[in-house]
């Protein structure tokens, strides 16, 4: 099991590689938060900065619009990263970011040990190790988990280490539902996705629904590219994404 020992090392190992163009503001074992590991980091990725940890990182952006280039094994991926947007690491994947401009993130890190025990507790017996999905995301209700655990990190009072150490629990309970290996608890027909790259997009579509929404945009929320995304998604539901997306409008405006 990864003890919170060895995380803090591995942590310290990775912040103690970065440039000088990125400052730490503060972290939760500046604050003495002995269960909760994380950090506030503020400033720019002027080269690609490679990493691989022992732990899942969910990296909330909280101040500052950049473009962000991500190596991940053999992917490439360029996005805007804004406040209210999140990107989710793997543990053990060799990761290579550059940023083009400066902005302020909060880093969650979550130990594969922490979601296997949630999933013992809470999900029936699935027989294998859980995989969380990593990709960039746009998720109100976890970027404002992430957003609410910063704001204790900038200003811990009495209390603090416990309301993070919910918060974080909250965070490990959002990221086995939508972004993991995890069969759901409940189906609904449209939802049968053996890929969890694509249920992802089927959650997306749901929330996003009365937006403009691109194919390159979707292809992107699956980590997959466009032509392969669009045959996997068919094969899968039966339907292209516009003809999902319209049956899903058709469907609300009913409602």
């Amino acid at each position: 099991m990864l003890s919170d020992a060895a995380t803090l090392r591995s942590l310290d190992g990775i912040l103690s590689r970065l440039p000088e163009e990125m400052s730490v503001v503060t972290s939760t074992q500046a604050v003495g938060w002995e269960h909760v590991h994380g950090v506030i980091t503020a400033g720019r990725l002027e080269d690609f900065f490679d990493y691989s940890a022992p732990f899942h990182v969910v990296a909330f952006c909280l101040k500052g619009a950049t473009t962000v280039e991500w190596k991940r094994g053999t992917r490439f991926t360029r996005f805007q990263a804004q406040p209210g947007e999140l990107l989710i690491t793997a543990s053990g994947e060799d990761n290579s970011i550059r940023q083009h401009h400066p902005n302020e993130a909060f880093s969650c890190c979550l130990s594969p040990d922490r979601l296997q025990s949630l999933a013992e507790q809470e999900w029936k017996p699935h027989g294998q190790t859980i995989e969380i999905v990593a990709g960039y995301n746009r998720d109100a209700e976890l970027w404002g988990l992430g957003e609410r655990l910063a704001a204790r990190l900038r200003s811990p009072i009495p209390g603090s280490r416990l309301f993070a150490e919910t918060l974080v629990t909250q965070i490990a309970i959002k990221l086995l539902w939508n972004y993991s290996s995890l069969p759901r608890q409940t189906h609904t027909p449209e939802e049968k996705l053996a890929d969890p790259r694509l249920r992802r997009v089927i959650d997306y579509l749901q929330g996003s629904f009365g937006e403009e929404i691109s194919l390159d945009g979707l292809a992107l929320v699956a980590g997959l590219s466009p032509s392969y995304f669009l045959h996997a998604f068919k094969q899968t539901t039966g339907r292209t994404p516009h003809r999902y997306l319209t049956e899903l409008r058709i469907a609300k405006a009913r409602e």
